[in-house]
């Protein structure tokens, strides 16, 4: 095995080796995929990110691509990373594009340094899986934390960038369900495989597609509980215009007795009343005024104004 392949070894115990790739277009994939007869299709699809999670069965060995989900709660999109998994009997072969280690593998690494049952290509996969998915949850309670932000604010002040959130959260859970699905089909594909090292795993599989299975329904729910908030708002806009349609018909209203007064006495007609007398101004003004008062009185009355 050359250098650029045996760099890749980060874990062994009893025969079981561990390697994890961070480059997949680099020299070490193919030369781990000489070594242990990786097929090409599969190194292709390393090489390919943003894959949807699947399963392959190839010669010696199985393939297994999962997604990472991440929620940014400034741009309120999901975004996802891809972790492929070559596994065979003696070995397993992590692949992740990036400069720095991946939070999964960082994550069950310490535990296969210190237990040696960790090296076991069932176990070492569940470990993973199990570690990727249990971040399900978390991303889903910053969703509804934004979510029950929106609903206060609508209430209070319902505004187009509202709504534009709202839109953006109902696209980020169905990018969510999108890949919990797939994901979920690979565990059940897991879950049927023959191989005696996963089948010792069983379990542990069923206990992740339940976890898979709860976020989905948490996921489906608050699709639905955005659903009603868009209700909310769109209500809530409408009764705001509505609202702000009453008061100006309300003013309109107040000043058609001043438009009728000026308009009658702006009449080009002799002996009009209070024509030639020095106050028809003031009894005209008292008039708009009286008759204005009255109608604004009567709206405050019956609670239009």
């Amino acid at each position: 095995m050359t250098d650029h392949a045996a760099a890749c070894l980060i874990g062994e115990h009893n025969g079981f080796r561990w390697y994890h790739v961070d480059d997949p277009r680099g020299p070490a994939l193919d030369e781990l995929a000489a070594e242990f007869g990786l097929h090409e299709l599969a190194v292709e699809d390393c090489r390919n990110q943003r894959q949807r999670a699947k399963l392959e069965e190839y010669d010696g060995h199985l393939f297994v691509i999962f997604n990472s989900i991440h929620f940014d709660p400034e741009q309120e999109q999901c975004w996802f990373r891809e972790i492929d998994f070559f596994i065979g009997k003696d070995f397993l072969i992590s692949v992740r594009e990036g400069p720095t280690l991946s939070r999964t593998v960082a994550a069950v690494l310490p535990g296969f340094h210190a237990d040696p049952a960790m090296a076991h290509p069932g176990r070492l996969l569940r470990a993973m899986l199990d570690f990727m998915v249990d971040q399900y949850l978390p991303v889903l309670d910053t969703v509804e934390d934004r979510i029950e932000e929106i609903e206060e604010q609508i209430l209070e002040n319902p505004s187009p960038r509202l709504l534009a959130d709202i839109f953006a959260l109902r696209r980020a859970l169905i990018d969510f369900r999108r890949v919990a699905l797939a994901g979920r089909e690979v565990i059940n594909h897991l879950l049927s495989r023959a191989e005696p090292w996963l089948q010792s795993q069983q379990p542990y599989f069923r206990n992740i597609y339940d976890h898979i299975v709860r976020a989905l329904d948490f996921a489906e729910t608050y699709r639905d509980i955005l659903t009603g908030v868009l209700d909310v708002h769109l209500s809530a806009t409408a009764n705001r215009t509505n609202d702000i349609m009453k008061r100006l018909t309300a003013w309109a209203t107040v000043a058609i007795p001043f438009l009728l007064i000026t308009g009658f006495f702006g009449m080009n007609f002799p002996n009009l009343p209070w024509l030639d007398s020095s106050l028809g101004w003031v009894y005209a003004s008292a008039a708009m005024l009286a008759v204005g008062v009255a109608i604004g009185a009567y709206f405050k009355y019956r609670d239009w104004f």
